[in-house]
């Protein structure tokens, strides 16, 4: 009984059978009663009925036997006494089962030599005699018992048959009951053994439970696949990041061998030499400590903000934009703040870096000795811009100039190659959309918009 069906079977034929045995029960009772209530009324109607045949009787020094009351009396095995005090006046039909005479008018029951009967006693009201003389009426309970016991063996046939339909009856429905779920444990195998998450269950069908139970599936078969998807890109994402990070790392790393392999094996060299070497790696260096802070920042962006307030943007721009003005004194530097403070939802450290690799990529990208212009609008959700005047960037390399280790155009400017795309990582982070554009100037425009600014400080 591990099967549903069979447990489904067994608890609907167990509940008939308690059903079907406590109808037999009340059935068997009633009739029980109903029997017995019928004999005993026909003992006191036969007793009512002989009442005059009795006083007449009683009135006769010698009473004349009555031939069709012992007839009719004989055929229902019923015995009639006459009794006066505890003598027999006259006996009618059966015999007596017992010549004893009970002291208490009423009905009663009592057994003789293994047999059963029921007898009812009545006085009869004859002048001179008092409660001398009474009237006595006994019949058998063997055939009553008889068909009671045949009734019995009826009501218990009846019903061994009618559970056995039942249990087959039941069987069979909830064979038909549970075959969509049958359709949905086979499509359950299907999805196991061919992981194809695509596939899909009848859900038009059958009961409303299991009806919702196909829908419910069809959604977690939905997310599964969406998820399997999400996973699959991370994964692609994640090899192809690793190639890209392998492949950066490998250029510096490479250049600085060759150099300090150069200085060992050539100590001659002069001075000038060996200092041109040693700035070249240097520089090799410097590049790679920025590919490994870059590739640092994006693992800490991934990974939870941690704490999160409000920031005020038009603080967070100036710091920057100073910053930015040391480290690039050549460049200048504009900036078009608001007098008040324009409130941003977020992780201070993570804007900060948005805001920091935006001023840094259009001082690397705009023309040398030329101009970087900031803006902070706060008007609907806060925007901020930064516009270079450069080369700009072509409409079609506007989305890959975001992707890790991106160059377009052939460019060989300095840089991790991960700017943009920590600025892409922090936009997502905290809601914000990046736009490239065009700047009046002809260089490139980047704008990035939240989704709303703060109320203020909690």
């Amino acid at each position: 009984m591990r099967s549903l069906r069979g447990r489904l079977t067994l608890g609907i034929t167990v509940v008939l059978a308690v059903v079907l045995a406590g109808a037999g029960v009340m059935v068997s009772r009633y009739v029980d009663r109903s029997e017995r209530e019928a004999l005993d009324d026909r003992l006191m109607r036969t007793a009512e009925l002989s009442r005059d045949t009795s006083l007449e009787a009683l009135q006769q020094e010698v009473p004349p036997p009555d031939r069709r009351l012992d007839n009719v009396l004989g055929a229902s095995g019923t015995s009639l006494r006459l009794i006066v005090g505890k003598a027999v006046i006259r006996p009618s039909g059966r015999p007596a089962p017992s010549a004893f005479i009970p002291s208490r008018d009423g009905l009663r029951t009592f057994t003789v030599r293994g047999r059963r009967y029921r007898s009812y006693i009545t006085s009869v009201p004859v002048p001179d005699l008092g409660d001398l003389a009474r009237f006595e009426v006994t019949s058998p309970l063997g055939p009553l018992e008889d068909r009671l016991v045949e009734l019995d063996r009826r009501l218990a046939a009846f019903g061994a048959a009618a559970l056995l339909i039942g249990g087959l009856g039941a069987w069979f429905a909830a064979t038909l009951l549970l075959r969509p779920l049958r359709r949905l444990r086979a499509a359950t195998a299907r999805v196991a053994g061919t992981a194809d998450l695509d596939q899909r269950v009848r859900g038009d069908d059958g009961p409303a439970e299991l009806r919702s139970l196909a829908a419910s599936y069809n959604d977690m078969l939905a997310r599964l696949g969406r998820s399997a998807e999400d996973r699959e890109r991370a994964l692609a994402a994640t090899r192809r990041f690793t190639a890209d990070a392998g492949h950066e790392l490998r250029t510096p790393l490479t250049s600085v061998q060759a150099t300090l392999s150069t200085l060992r094996r050539h100590p001659e060299i002069s001075e000038q030499q060996r200092a041109s070497l040693v700035s070249d790696a240097l520089a090799e260096h410097h590049r790679l400590v920025d590919l490994l802070d870059g590739l640092q920042a994006m693992a800490r962006g991934d990974a939870s903000a941690g704490a999160v307030s409000d920031v005020d943007l038009c603080e967070l721009v100036a710091a920057s934009v100073d910053q930015a003005s040391s480290r690039h004194p050549a460049v200048t530097w504009g900036s078009s703040l608001p007098d008040e403070a324009v409130w941003v939802r977020g992780w201070e450290p993570g804007l900060r870096m948005l805001v920091d690799n935006l001023l840094q990529n259009a001082a690397l990208h705009g023309r040398p000795d030329g101009s970087v212009t900031v803006i902070v609008d706060p008007d609907g959700g806060p925007a901020l811009v930064v516009d270079d005047d450069g080369p700009g960037v072509a409409a079609e390399d506007r989305e890959r100039i975001f992707e890790p280790f991106a160059r377009v155009n052939g460019s060989n400017t300095p840089g991790s190659g991960l700017g943009l795309a920590l600025v892409s990582q922090q936009a997502r982070t905290h809601g914000a959309a990046v736009d490239v554009g065009a700047s009046q100037r002809g260089g490139a425009r980047f704008a990035v918009r939240f989704g709303g600014g703060g109320s203020g400080p909690a």
